[in-house]
């Protein structure tokens, strides 16, 4: 069969335009230049909320239109030697009336909260979390909401001269915080100093941590339960069957999440090798070399990404792995309402260094 050739064109273009993959757009413009560590969080109407740091400044983006465009950058707050760098950096969680920022001062050790009850517009501080002053001096946190109101931020913490892992909860969308919580204290003194904990939280309120441990030499990724919105924690268990005796720090700690069946999903590295596992000790290889890796539960399954080569790799649901960016690093992702998930990374294509998103269906 022959074709004009505009009918053509125009079949090409719509089948092109069906098939190939989404664009990635620009958080915040170029003129903000030295923006890092992209963080994300959706809320359950589908509002896209990103955190992010430039020296020692915390701002916000939203995006109301699935990730298409995003709000002009409004400033949160600036701290003294904000802790942004290697996974440290502001951590965000969004319901639809409430978004929480949470972020470090290297300058005076702490845990600092905000809160916003307007989108955005204007900011409210919520006080220093880390009950004992200067304890969450190394700069490493996660935080993590189940869109609904509750908040729970997790942290690397020095109050014991040791490095453990502390916590606190938040009933009320990140406006206050209550009591400190500690989640895990080592028999040999002290937890992998330099990885980034991780954490999740299902619509129930059940809480899961993740961190990187250090037994008898190890630096193996341990996770803990909390059956009480993270009052309380379950005895800590090792993920994945094999060991990493290092002598040394990777500074990777990975990501936790519950999929739709509310069974853990976890993906770590260990020497060069990304894997998932559950809380058991299986383990999946997901790729070599895998480094920094992530993972959203969406209504597919789980997606996977990790840097390998100074490009972004993603594993949707089954499919098999593909590039989704060329110099991309420290990704973060959050799962759509209407399925999928929002991307975000730091870039430095074309010789410019930037902050994408993109939508992954």
């Amino acid at each position: 069969m022959n074709f004009h050739p505009a009918v053509l064109a125009s079949l090409l273009a719509f089948v092109f335009s069906t098939v190939c993959l989404a664009v990635p757009v620009e958080i915040v413009s170029p003129e903000i230049s030295g923006a890092r560590q992209p963080q994300v969080a959706v809320a359950p109407g589908g509002r896209i909320h990103v955190a992010f740091g430039k020296d020692d400044t915390i701002f916000h983006v939203a995006s109301d239109d699935g990730g298409r465009t995003f709000t002009a950058p409004t400033k949160i707050a600036t701290l003294p030697e904000l802790a942004l760098g290697m996974r440290r950096g502001p951590r965000i969680s969004a319901t639809d009336s409430f978004i929480a920022v949470t972020a470090i001062s290297q300058a005076d050790g702490n845990l600092h909260g905000w809160n916003s009850a307007d989108g955005g517009k204007t900011w409210s501080d919520s006080g220093t979390i880390n009950g004992a002053d200067k304890s969450a001096r190394e700069g490493l946190h996660a935080m993590v909401g189940n869109g609904h109101g509750p908040v729970f931020v997790t942290w690397l913490d020095l109050r014991g001269g040791g490095t453990e892992l502390w916590s606190a909860v938040s009933p009320d969308g990140g406006a206050t915080w209550g009591e400190n919580t500690r989640v895990y204290q080592s028999p040999d003194g002290h937890v992998c100093e330099c990885c980034h904990p991780s954490a999740t939280m299902d619509g129930k309120g059940r809480v899961a941590v993740m961190w990187r441990n250090w037994l008898g030499g190890s630096r193996d990724m341990y996770a803990a339960i909390s059956d009480d919105h993270g009052k309380t924690f379950a005895p800590a268990q090792k993920l994945g069957s094999g060991t990493w005796k290092l002598n040394g720090c990777p500074m990777d700690g990975g990501a936790i999440t519950f999929d739709a069946g509310g069974h853990l999903r976890t993906v770590w590295r260990r020497e060069e090798t990304a894997f998932a596992s559950g809380t058991a000790r299986d383990e999946q290889r997901l790729a070599e070399p895998g480094f920094q890796p992530i993972a959203v539960a969406g209504k597919r399954g789980i997606d996977y990404l990790w840097e390998a080569r100074g490009g972004l790799m993603l594993q949707a649901g089954d499919t098999k792995p593909r590039q989704l960016a060329d110099k991309a690093r420290f990704a973060a992702a959050a799962a759509l309402p209407k399925g999928g998930a929002i991307v975000v990374w730091e870039s430095d294509a074309n010789s410019r260094k930037a902050l994408l998103a993109e939508v992954i269906e």
